[in-house]
């Protein structure tokens, strides 16, 4: 029979008070309001369980492993938290807390809804991570992208459902790029566990053929360039609660499943073409950054910004080395908590102008003291400014590529120098000058506002200074 444990308890709170929130009732403002509650309630309580979960890892990693198997169909229910599917707990569980404290600024109808979207999407991304069976992972995967694509749908803007469907679209064909890998692999083991998989051996054909269709799923989920069309409209189109999910995890998990199967299982083909793939890696980053300097809509910048960090990301992956592997761990989870809070202060923005443009409004440092600062600070970050956290990460799968290439080392360079100058034209047209007048007084940050950004800012501030512990969890996750 199934065996209580903690990440039981981390995986179904999510679906428990998403159903909770069907039974509230009251007109719609009681309605919203207590939704809110519940959902912020929820997910504070996963990741607090998902901390504590942490510390009994180091105890006992062993603990907090659960089995059922279903007779009929001779299929295990596995779930547990390994150092790998750890990071990503950490980071679902906590960007899922600020999704939710940024709905009431940005959520306006069927507020309840939202909130039971919301907490589906993070309940099937804890799923997923925590599976040991990768057909599980697959469809607990799959079934996370359903909710995002309805929050695109229903609360996004103007071409909220074209948007919707090329999301879906896109991340459909990577679906169907990952499933004969899993299909071969499993066939081959006789198993969809991961530890069986990983010992599957491959001839050099078949290896060539799963390799390439590893990196297909990588381009289209990542994503990486030709096939980024999807990322940008989405940001643009997407409320700030989706955007969140969206680039700060689920675009992220195509890094924990390459990490789990396809590094082990296709080093020596990563090895064999590393200075091609590395130089994929590196255009999509430069082309990323280039983009991003003709961009008028913070919006869009974000989501080039994230296509030039993924880059940097797939860099480390094709390198094949520990210390790199380790950085692209350490990497996910600084970009993460990075984009999540420039989204957030740009999205405070849209809501008080109702414009995602950069040409009006200007000179928010003097119309917004708090406000802007804070988005200048989260520019800081998106950009890995030393010494703060992404900036580590990526220094050191800078110095893995130089390694390699130095010539594709410098492309890297240059997309940082590239993003360096697009956010410029962020500060000096939103940030600095004179602002304009305006008929009504626009309000400040609001005490909600601060609060999710400085619990946000000591976060990072502390993984910033002692990153050691992040580093620490990447290394026995990796096992260099």
């Amino acid at each position: 029979m199934m065996q209580f444990s903690l990440p039981s308890v981390v995986l179904f709170l999510p679906f428990i008070g998403a159903l909770f929130l069907l039974f509230i009732r009251g007109n719609d403002k009681i309605v919203s309001k207590n939704s809110r509650h519940v959902a912020l309630l929820i997910t504070v309580c996963v990741f607090v369980l998902s901390l504590v979960a942490v510390l009994f890892y180091e105890v006992n990693p062993e603990k907090y492993v659960t089995q059922k198997e279903f007779s009929p169909l001779r299929s295990d229910w596995r779930v547990g938290i390994d150092a790998l599917s750890m990071m990503f707990v950490l980071l679902i569980s906590f960007l899922t807390v600020l999704s939710v404290c940024v709905i009431r600024r940005h959520i306006e109808f069927c507020v309840r809804e939202f909130s039971f979207l919301v907490l589906a999407a993070e309940g099937f991304m804890l799923l997923a991570v925590c599976s040991r069976n990768v057909f599980q992972f697959f469809v607990f995967w799959e079934a996370s992208m359903l909710p995002l694509f309805l929050m695109v749908a229903v609360w996004g803007v103007e071409k909220r459902i074209f948007t919707a469907y090329k999301f879906c679209f896109s991340d459909l064909l990577g679906a169907i790029c990952l499933m004969p890998v899993f299909f071969m692999l499993a066939d081959k083991a006789g198993s969809a566990d991961y530890s069986e998989l990983v010992k599957v051996s491959l001839d050099p054909v078949m290896q060539m053929v799963l390799s390439i269709c590893f990196l297909a799923a990588l381009a289209f989920k990542a994503p990486l360039f030709p096939f980024h069309a999807w990322l940008s409209d989405t940001q643009a189109e997407a409320p700030v609660p989706t955007g969140i999910l969206l680039c700060g995890i689920f675009s992220k998990m195509i890094f924990y499943v390459f990490l789990r199967l396809g590094e082990p299982l296709f080093a020596n083909i990563l090895e064999n073409w590393s200075f091609v793939l590395l130089a994929w890696a590196a255009f999509s980053a430069f082309y990323g950054a280039l983009i991003t300097l003709k961009q008028t809509e913070i919006k869009k910048i974000a989501g080039f910004a994230h296509l030039a960090q993924v880059g940097f990301l797939a860099a480390g992956l094709f390198g094949v080395v520990p210390s790199a592997l380790k950085s692209v761990l350490f990497l996910c989870v600084a970009q993460g908590l990075a984009i999540s809070v420039f989204l957030m202060s740009s999205g405070a923005l849209y809501a008080r102008f109702k414009t995602a443009g950069i040409k009006n409004p200007t000179g928010l440092m003097k119309l917004f003291p708090y406000l802007g600062m804070t988005f200048f600070l989260s520019c800081l970050a998106v950009l890995a400014v030393p010494p703060l956290m992404p900036f580590s990460g990526q220094f050191l799968i800078f110095y893995t590529v130089f390694v390699q290439s130095k010539t594709v080392a410098c492309f890297l360079l240059l997309s940082v120098v590239l993003l360096y100058a697009s956010f410029f034209r962020l500060f000096t047209r939103l940030l600095f000058g004179n602002p304009p007048d305006y008929n009504v007084l626009l309000p400040d940050m609001s005490w909600r506002e601060k609060a999710a950004t400085l619990i946000v800012g000591i976060v990072f501030l502390m993984l910033s200074v002692m990153p050691e512990p992040v580093f620490d969890l990447a290394q026995k996750a990796v096992g260099g």
